[in-house]
């Protein structure tokens, strides 16, 4: 820590520049946990559409940001990740102060696809900036607080988003966010010029040769799925149909539902900070970890499935989402073990794979889920009139939730353990270590 403190010291120009970026990150990440999760019935009434449609909202973002974060990672390597930066913040500036003056889906849609494109610059980026900026020593402390701010974005999204939205309306609040977006752009283009930027690696072609060699390695597949099946129950509920359920099932008010998925952001924003420094305390251990996260999520998920059936009170609800929580946290431990399972050149590329299909995953859940609640629609809801949907549905959902954690929660004792080291091409990677 203290070797952090200095080099951070040292470099004073660089962690000003990073200011107003880290705003940008936590911004994208509003825009990804907020909408539509958190206003879920305000468009589904406000817009008269179904459970798919206002999927459709997180969806529309989520499948562009994980299908070009392999592609932006090769363009970051080779130009470096403030110039690509500086190119994706223009589109993400525009589309989140064009969104709520808008009512035509197809129009709302597509400027949620332009804001995923856009939004998918600024993680890659950041990482690159803290990799190449302030060494890789300081990359595990640099990333987990760059996720911590990220993950407040996320936190703004929940509570705080539903009592704006309450009291101004959501449109009113989107087209604030937007305007500080782009005043966060603008002072980002002011920052960016007291620092040099990265050398274009002119030798470095834009070639899937990386890309192939991560893609092949078996780890690569087996953190990936592990990953995603984690990821995307804990993100679906924080951003799609978590307070749904709560208000739908569980009875509880709108406020108070939000007041839970604002909890659930909060724990994960700490377990974020504790599980680097847990794997640190246990010498860099990356395995225990990923255990822990599988275990939570099967068992977790069970007690939901149970819970419904018995119609615990609900309470217990609540508690589950906090376990889910949990699994946000831990998920930088994914991020960094995907890297070390791969070679250093391909850290870009390795954190990119990962995170692409985290949010893939997420995309397909969402619109699966979406096709299954309406699957439960009750039938003659009037226009514009709340949709709430029985016990059945959400029972059906997390039944079928259960089969993907137990194959994941499996397939995690086959994973080798790092001890922070790069063991790629190592017996270690090699081996199916149970240790």
């Amino acid at each position: 820590m203290s070797y952090f403190l200095r080099t951070v010291l040292k470099k004073r120009a660089e962690v000003y520049f990073l200011l107003p970026v880290l705003l940008f990150y936590a911004i994208s990440y509003f825009q990804r946990t907020g909408i539509p999760g958190t206003i879920f019935n305000q468009l589904q009434m406000g817009l008269d559409i179904n459970a798919v449609q206002v999927a459709a909202f997180g969806a529309a973002f989520i499948y562009v940001y994980g299908t070009t974060q392999l592609f932006i990672g090769m363009f970051v390597d080779k130009y470096g990740g403030i110039r690509v930066l500086t190119v994706g913040g223009v589109l993400f500036c525009l589309s989140s102060f064009l969104f709520p003056f808008f009512n035509n889906l197809m129009v709302l849609y597509l400027l949620r696809v332009v804001m995923g494109l856009g939004a998918s610059t600024i993680y890659l980026a950041l990482v690159k900036e803290a990799d190449y900026r302030f060494g890789h020593k300081n990359y595990s402390i640099m990333l987990g607080i760059f996720l911590v701010c990220g993950y407040l974005g996320g936190l703004f999204g929940t509570l705080p988003f539903e009592q704006l939205s309450a009291a101004f309306g959501w449109r009113k609040v989107l087209i604030v966010i937007g305007v500080i977006t782009v005043v966060t752009y603008l002072f980002m283009l002011f920052m960016k010029r007291t620092i040099p930027p990265e050398k274009i690696k002119t030798h470095l072609k834009l070639t899937l040769r990386p890309f192939l060699a991560v893609m092949k390695n078996r780890l690569s597949w087996q953190l990936t799925f592990s990953s995603a099946v984690n990821f995307s129950i804990y993100f679906v509920i924080q951003t799609v149909f978590g307070k749904k359920f709560l208000e739908d099932y569980a009875k509880m008010d709108s406020e108070t539902a939000a007041a839970c998925i604002f909890a659930l952001t909060l724990i994960s924003v700490v377990m974020l900070l504790v599980s680097g420094v847990i794997s640190r305390l246990m010498r860099n251990r990356r395995k225990p970890l990923i255990i822990l996260s599988a275990a939570l999520c099967l068992l977790d998920t069970a007690l939901m499935f149970v819970a419904i059936w018995f119609n615990f009170p609900a309470w217990v609800f609540a508690f589950c989402y906090m376990i889910y929580a949990l699994l946000g946290g831990i998920s930088v431990i994914f991020t960094i073990l995907m890297q070390e399972v791969n070679s250093p050149e391909t850290i870009t590329l390795s954190t990119g794979l990962l995170n692409g299909f985290n949010y893939i995953s997420v995309a397909v859940t969402s619109l699966l889920i979406g096709m299954l609640l309406d699957c439960f629609a009750p039938k003659n809801v009037a226009a514009g009139h709340l949709v709430i949907y029985p016990k059945e549905a959400y029972l059906t959902l997390f039944a079928i939730l259960i089969l993907p954690t137990l194959i994941s929660f499996i397939n995690v004792f086959f994973i080798p353990e790092s001890y922070g080291k790069f063991i790629a091409g190592t017996k270690s990677a090699s081996s199916r270590n149970l240790s």
